[in-house]
């Protein structure tokens, strides 16, 4: 994936050079996005650079050394080379963040890329629903080997499948409504309205209704408890920033919104009967997760400044585990903490704030604009589902939710802007 992504960068950046298209977004339009993005990617080649202060070396080094009685070359990092696979990871997203900034400033290539997302996150449920009616327990053709009774798709985790699902089905949603509101606007009678949303929903819209009606059944057969919550959190925050925006009315939103809610309810009730059994049974108490969270602030306050190295959460929490905490943890399922942990906290810091920057900016369009402000309050209502998942998960270290969301915020920012607004350099 980082192949391709630079590939296309390389090749974007090449017809620039040559004269044949110019940039419709320069970095200097989003500076507050990039600048801490990239400042924490450097800090990242830093902690894996040999160079750097010997007092700043990880203790991990200096152990090492004295254990093979030769000299070993130390750095931040425990472990440069994940940090290396880190920084590239990262890169990607950002690549595909640039590109889709770019690219998405075009409102048809906008409402192109998120009805994308929508049949293709529409066909993988359909895929996952397939399996679980035909019980092939398999993930392509391998062996599934967890959640074995949840549905999964293509992905490992639930959970995971679960904030996928969640984006494609935020992304389905708002294209409903928009083509709702196209389809009555002008139109006053209510039983007019009512016979013209009847015949446009039975019509072209069937693909948008089937990749609905698909997501929906199969983010409630993950059974996951996160994934269901933090999407319906993130429905109620679109129909929240198109009320607060010059989209509609605000009755016609309240009315969808309600519509939607219910209809979820439907569901939940009608399939989800395993999504409340395991909402029931939640107890923080009792689940190892809030241990890690303890043992991961304890590691943080040992190193705050400088960090591990991006990518070594997992080699610098067995250091800290202790026995009352059962397996080995590769994530310490809270992204925030895992980034203080391996960045330390002022880059960490920076790099959460390079995605609060797009969503700020996906704000100012909800608020600014007077048409298309569906694009910018998808990127914000996607920003909060994935922002509040991260809180008990690792959504963003999955790469196929990573590229999407990073897909979907580029798309967003780039139509925050008002169409008559000149973002492109004379």
């Amino acid at each position: 994936m980082a192949s391709w992504v630079g590939l296309m960068l390389i090749f974007w950046g090449g017809q620039i050079a040559i004269g044949k298209r110019g940039a419709a977004v320069y970095p200097h339009h989003v500076w507050w996005i990039l600048a801490p993005f990239f400042l924490a990617i450097l800090w990242a080649f830093l902690q894996m650079a040999s160079f750097m202060p010997s007092a700043w070396h990880h203790p991990f080094w200096t152990t090492s050394a004295a254990t093979l009685g030769n000299v070993v070359t130390g750095s931040i990092s425990i472990n440069p080379q994940q940090t290396l696979e880190g920084i590239v990871r990262l890169l990607a997203y950002g690549g595909v963040f640039w590109l889709a900034l770019q690219f998405g400033r075009n409102e048809r290539r906008a409402h192109f890329a998120f009805y994308t997302i929508a049949i293709v996150a529409g066909l993988y449920a359909a895929y996952g629903i397939a399996v679980e009616i035909t019980n092939d327990r398999m993930i392509l053709w391998y062996e599934k080997k967890t959640y074995l009774w949840s549905l999964t798709s293509t992905f490992v985790v639930r959970n995971h499948f679960a904030a996928y699902a969640g984006l494609g089905l935020l992304c389905t949603t708002a294209l409903l409504w928009q083509k709702a509101r196209t389809a009555i606007s002008g139109v006053r009678h209510p039983k007019e309205r009512r016979r013209l949303l009847l015949e446009y929903f039975a019509g072209r819209s069937w693909p948008l209704l089937a990749a609905w009606f698909l997501l929906a059944v199969a983010l409630l057969l993950t059974q996951s408890r996160g994934g269901f919550l933090v999407t319906i959190l993130g429905l109620m925050t679109f129909f929240l920033a198109i009320a607060l925006g010059h989209a509609a009315p605000r009755r016609w939103v309240a009315g969808l919104a309600m519509a939607t809610i219910a209809t979820g309810y439907l569901f939940f009730l009608l399939s989800g009967e395993a999504v409340g059994d395991r909402l029931e049974q939640t107890n923080l108490a009792q689940e190892d997760r809030l241990r890690v969270y303890e043992r991961t602030v304890a590691a943080i306050q040992d190193s705050p400044l400088l960090g591990t190295g991006l990518g070594t959460f997992k080699e610098v929490f067995r250091f800290y585990q202790t026995e009352d905490i059962g397996g080995i943890f590769h994530q310490a399922h809270n992204t925030y903490l895992e980034n203080a942990l391996e960045l330390g906290i002022p880059a960490a810091s920076l790099l959460t704030l390079s995605v609060a920057g797009g969503m700020l900016l996906c704000g100012f369009g909800v608020v600014r604009r007077r048409r298309n402000t569906t694009y910018p309050a998808i990127g914000l209502a996607a920003s909060v589902l994935v922002g509040v998942h991260s809180l008990f998960d690792f959504p963003l270290q999955i790469p196929a939710v990573a590229a999407t969301y990073a897909f979907i915020l580029g798309i967003a920012c780039a139509q925050s802007w008002s169409s008559q607004a000149h973002t492109e350099r004379p």
